[in-house]
């Protein structure tokens, strides 16, 4: 069904999606969708109702990936190379074995399949060993691949695969239902009144490209698009470009998803994707066609260095479907939807894959001039993206944001330090970060006078913004590393931004009000601030205060270290109180927060 019918009561405590939709007046560009928007489904009850999770869905309906060790799934552990530690390799066939008589041929989820695993002890070649410590010992990639070789297919007596379902109206995440419903809402003034708005989508920024494809299709038909999947991604571009000088190229699909993606058994678990996917690498021009009968794009969460792969070719020039979406967005055919990592292809002269904590500010970055110089093998990318140094491209891969740094997860991952040092390395002033359960519809107009670019928030996390302009940095990293101070900006549910020739202006949503200024100077005291949500935690301490003045300390790596963070004149804040999901959210939206944050020896 389309989201326009779900009856106004379902957005409770909403002001009302009149007063959203008014907010982003003009058609938007670009949407971001940061983790964690999704829908009730079969597969994932997590943003089901109550009454959905205890009815459930049919039994056509496929449900969370199931496992089970088989003699067939013992086989191909022996034989596929789905690890670099040969000795581990054996130690974890040999617990599988133990294993095997005690599930008696159960299928279990990946949470019960991981915790029987971990509790399994056996003794191997004379000596014991415990599952816990051969789980800890295994690579995430290697996890993946196991779980490959282990999950079985779900599908009817007839042997027809099983598809995800969806359900909107079960659908208890307010934030998903308000971020897809601006993107729908923009694609209908794309199309027209007189036809359903087109979209195509892109789920192969992830190493299992075909994973989201069901849910993906339903999701958007049921809002109302007319919904086609681009099967685009590195093992399909590899193909494509193998077939110029032989035509063949494309049976060797399946082996291209093992190299290029590091993934498994797609073709058994997945029939008909694969065959769909053959079928167009095997087309002439397909791809690319079905692209320019669509009014939105969307790219699924996914990997930044898959990213690069997906939509450049094997030599680094940019594929057809890059190039055909380029000029449809410049000429403003089409709106751009990204979800998740897959947003970090947005930045300016930079594509953020790797870095976690403040450390990052310590360490030199590993900088690379382009996905293929940082990897070539799927299993090499996504060790790449497991390092904790920084790690970034030094170029855009779709060049459509020219305006800053893109990174996701800021708040919850705490990853302030490395998108602040991106901008300072990539000569970026503006560093812009997403929140989870946030979405930001972003609409850009160039005149004669400079580009104008407008942001609107919607859901219950918020918007970063970061102007680097005054900071410099020292030439050693065992001095003072950040000498100047750095300006910052949240912006929540229904704030607008626009930057207009370097100046950020703010509005703030109509329901919040003004904080009362106190001399209060909350202090973090229980732990780093920037261990996970503390960075946030400290600014919204401030912001909710109305104090002028916020101090958290810690050390990391044997050195102490300060943020300050203060308002002056030009600061403003506001609170709020609004209700989602039937919860009440507090929020606190900011401006021009002077932060520092000083290393000493």
């Amino acid at each position: 069904m389309s989201l326009r019918k779900i009856k106004i009561g379902i957005f409770v405590g909403l002001f009302s999606l009149v007063d959203m939709a008014s907010s982003i007046a003009a058609t938007p560009d670009l949407f971001l969708f940061g983790q964690g928007l999704s829908f009730c489904a079969s597969d994932n009850m997590q943003d089901c109702s109550k009454e959905k999770k205890e009815s459930g869905f049919s039994d056509n309906s496929k449900q969370p990936a199931i496992y089970s060790i088989t003699d067939d799934a013992l086989t191909r552990l022996s034989e596929f190379p789905w690890t670099e530690q040969p000795e581990l390799k054996l130690q974890t066939i040999a617990l599988l074995k133990v294993l095997k008589p005690k599930l008696d041929g159960k299928k279990l989820n990946e949470r019960l399949f991981v915790r029987l695993l971990r509790r399994e002890n056996l003794t191997y070649l004379n000596e014991p060993l415990k599952g816990r410590d051969i789980w800890s010992n295994l690579f995430e990639f290697e996890k993946r691949n196991l779980f490959d070789l282990l999950e079985q297919k779900q599908s009817l007596s007839s042997g027809k695969r099983l598809i995800t379902a969806v359900d909107i109206k079960a659908t208890e995440n307010q934030s998903s239902l308000l971020a897809y419903n601006a993107f729908y809402k923009a694609a209908v003034k794309i199309a027209g009144k007189k036809r359903k708005p087109r979209i195509a989508f892109i789920t192969g920024n992830d190493r299992d490209p075909y994973k989201r494809v069901d849910y993906l299709k339903a999701l958007f038909e049921d809002l109302g698009f007319e919904a086609t999947w681009l099967p685009v991604d590195a093992a399909m571009q590899t193909a494509l470009a193998a077939k110029q000088y032989d035509l063949t190229a494309c049976d060797s699909l399946e082996e291209f998803q093992i190299k290029k993606l590091a993934s498994y058994r797609r073709k058994i678990l997945y029939p008909d994707l694969f065959k769909q996917q053959l079928a167009s690498c095997k087309k002439k021009n397909e791809i690319v066609d079905n692209l320019k009968k669509s009014d939105a794009l969307f790219i699924a969460d996914g990997s930044a260095l898959l990213s690069f792969h997906s939509f450049y070719t094997p030599t680094g020039e940019k594929s057809d479907v890059l190039l055909k979406l380029e000029e449809m967005l410049q000429n403003k055919q089409i709106i751009l939807g990204l979800e998740g990592d897959s947003i970090h292809a947005l930045s300016n002269r930079s594509t953020i894959f790797s870095g976690d904590g403040l450390q990052v500010m310590l360490t030199p970055s590993t900088v690379m001039s382009s996905g293929n110089e940082a990897c070539s093998l799927g299993l090499d990318c996504i060790s790449l993206e497991a390092e904790r140094n920084l790690g970034y491209l030094n170029k855009s891969i779709l060049n459509v944001f020219p305006w800053g740094v893109f990174d996701t997860q800021i708040s919850s991952l705490a990853r302030q330090p490395r998108l602040i040092k991106t901008a300072l390395e990539t000569d970026n002033r503006f560093a812009f970060g997403l929140d989870k359960l946030t979405s930001i519809a972003i609409t850009s107009d160039k005149t004669e006078n400079g580009d104008i670019v407008e942001f609107t928030v919607l859901g219950k996390g918020g918007f970063w913004v970061f102007d680097t302009s005054k900071i410099a940095l020292t030439d050693s990293l065992k001095q003072e590393l950040i000498t100047d101070e750095f300006t910052s900006y949240y912006l929540t549910h229904q704030d607008k931004m626009t930057l207009r020739n370097k100046a950020i202006t703010v509005d703030f949503a109509s329901w919040k009000y003004t904080n009362n200024t106190n001399t209060q100077s909350p202090t973090v005291t229980s732990s780093q601030p920037f261990a996970r949500y503390n960075f946030y935690k400290l600014n919204k301490m401030l912001c909710n205060t109305g104090a002028l003045e916020a101090k958290g300390s810690g050390d990391i790596q044997g050195l102490e270290y300060t943020l300050l963070l203060k308002k002056d004149a030009s600061s403003t804040s506001r609170k709020g109180l609004i209700t989602l999901d039937n919860k009440n959210l507090s929020t606190c939206s900011f401006a021009s927060i002077s932060s520092q944050i000083k290393i000493l020896n």
